[in-house]
């Protein structure tokens, strides 16, 4: 009897520790569950926060990104400096960026490309700005290529003009042209039956422009149907480029003061009745014409 109350004292005290380490086991895994909520919450929070600040970042990379796309210039080494930037600012976003230290490093690498992006634009400002101070000078030389180009055909106008003034300035000029017909004992006819040789009388006026000394002065007879009338000794002479038949030629003297001149031409049978034209010609040019009518 005495040995059952004891193993029964036993046995309730051992339960007794049972249900005071159970309590304790409780406890402890209540108190656990707690703390796991609160660090549950905790990495929550601070996981919204890293979204949330990764978010914020990449909103700024992206505007840095597109800061990018707005500058311009033609250096193609800032070109790819550039693109090569923008390459970098699509790796960091594809970075999933959720603890301290990576969005530490994001920010860093954000600033650092954030710099870059300002030593472009001063770059660039500056490039713009010596392109603009070249094209200014470039314009400024273009303007006076154009105002030298300019004057330069003006002088060339003006020298073709001054050659043309000196040029007819210095051509001789004939007047007072008269065309006589002669019979055999050198009277006057006015019948080409009846005329032997033409006589054309003129005076070479006075022109102090041209050089004195010899000139070589032509006559040229033209019939009615544009014939010329040649000279015996079939004479040529050149005019613009071309040889051309003349009728006689004469040289003479000249003093630079009006020259009475008288030239012949002998009559080979070809002269016909009608309206007949006397040209004049000296140095190439000619100098006085008028037409007479012979019966």
């Amino acid at each position: 009897m005495a040995e059952n109350k004891s193993n029964t004292g036993v046995l309730y005290g051992v339960l007794g520790l049972l249900v005071v380490i159970l309590a304790i086991a409780v406890y402890l895994l209540l108190d656990t569950r707690k703390n796991l909520t609160l660090v549950s919450a905790d990495l929550a929070e601070k996981s919204e926060f890293f979204r949330m600040e990764k978010d914020s970042l990449e909103g700024e990379l992206r505007n840095i990104y597109f800061r990018y796309d707005t500058l311009e210039t033609s250096n193609l080494e800032l070109q790819v400096e550039m693109t090569q930037q923008q390459e970098k600012i699509d790796k960091l976003i594809a970075i999933q960026a959720n603890d301290a230290y990576k969005i530490k490093m994001y920010r860093r690498e954000m600033e650092t490309i954030r710099s870059v992006l300002r030593s472009y634009i001063v770059q660039i400002d500056s490039l713009n700005l010596q392109n603009q101070e070249l094209m200014a000078e470039n314009k400024q030389l273009k303007n006076t290529e154009r105002r030298l180009s300019t004057e330069k055909q003006q002088l060339e106008q003006d020298k073709i003009q001054l050659e043309e003034i000196k040029d007819l300035a210095s051509t001789l000029q004939a007047s007072e042209i008269n065309l006589v017909l002669l019979n055999k004992r050198d009277k006057e006819t006015n019948k080409v039956r009846t005329m032997v040789k033409a006589k054309v009388d003129f005076v070479l006026r006075a022109n102090q422009v041209t050089p004195a000394g010899e000139k070589r002065i032509t006559l040229r007879i033209i019939r009615p149907d544009m014939v010329v009338l040649g000279s015996p000794e079939l004479e040529m002479m050149e005019l613009e480029g071309e040889l051309i038949p003349v009728s006689a030629s004469r040289i003479i003297n000249y003093e630079n003061e009006d020259l009475p001149i008288s030239i012949f031409w002998i009559n080979d049978g070809e002269i016909v009745p009608g309206e007949h034209r006397v040209e004049l010609y000296a140095e190439g040019k000619l100098i006085g014409s008028s037409s007479f009518v012979l019966e």
